[in-house]
């Protein structure tokens, strides 16, 4: 029997910790939850890397793009935080952007000591071109998966996500 195959049976709770023939826990990097994202989530950024060469977009550019695509009247700050970079970081993406005639920027309506993000219609196409690639290199990552087991991967996905938003307890 592979120790590998069976980690749930010697560590429950610390599915990374395995048994080696002599009985010694042993750490298995792969089963460490952190990594397997980091890995999946590199290899999905390779495959996507390729598809926005040609549109002359980096992967946080692309995550821009997506975010204002996605939602109406975005503010930089939740460009920022949906995107998931520093908010002066976020500004020079933007300008950036603005500048290749992908972003338009305009006062807000309501108030004006803000300012909206939205696609201009270069930047939607774009935008529409990438994200139906995306989107099949996540089909594809998910290939085999039945429909439940995909709503339930991205349900746990989400629920260890709001457990890491919690603040930690104190003590």
């Amino acid at each position: 029997m592979n120790d590998h195959d069976d980690f749930a049976e010697h560590s429950p709770v610390r599915p990374y910790l395995l048994e080696d023939p002599e009985g010694n826990a042993v750490v298995v990097l792969e089963r460490i939850l952190p990594y397997l994202l980091n890995r999946t989530t590199f290899q999905l950024n390779q495959l996507l890397k390729a598809d926005l060469k040609p549109h002359g977009l980096s992967i946080s550019n692309w995550r821009v793009l997506a975010v204002v695509a996605t939602n109406e009247s975005v503010t930089m700050n939740q460009i920022a935080t949906y995107a998931m970079i520093e908010q002066p970081t976020a500004s020079r993406m933007v300008d950036r952007l603005e500048a290749d005639g992908l972003i338009l920027r305009r006062d807000r309506a309501e108030d004006r000591r803000f300012r909206s993000l939205e696609l201009t219609e270069k930047g939607l196409k774009a935008y529409e071109a990438v994200r139906d690639l995306a989107f099949a290199h996540t089909s594809r990552a998910l290939d085999g998966l039945s429909k439940t087991e995909r709503e339930v991967f991205t349900q746990t996905l989400m629920r260890i996500e709001a457990n890491l938003s919690k603040p930690l307890p104190e003590g």
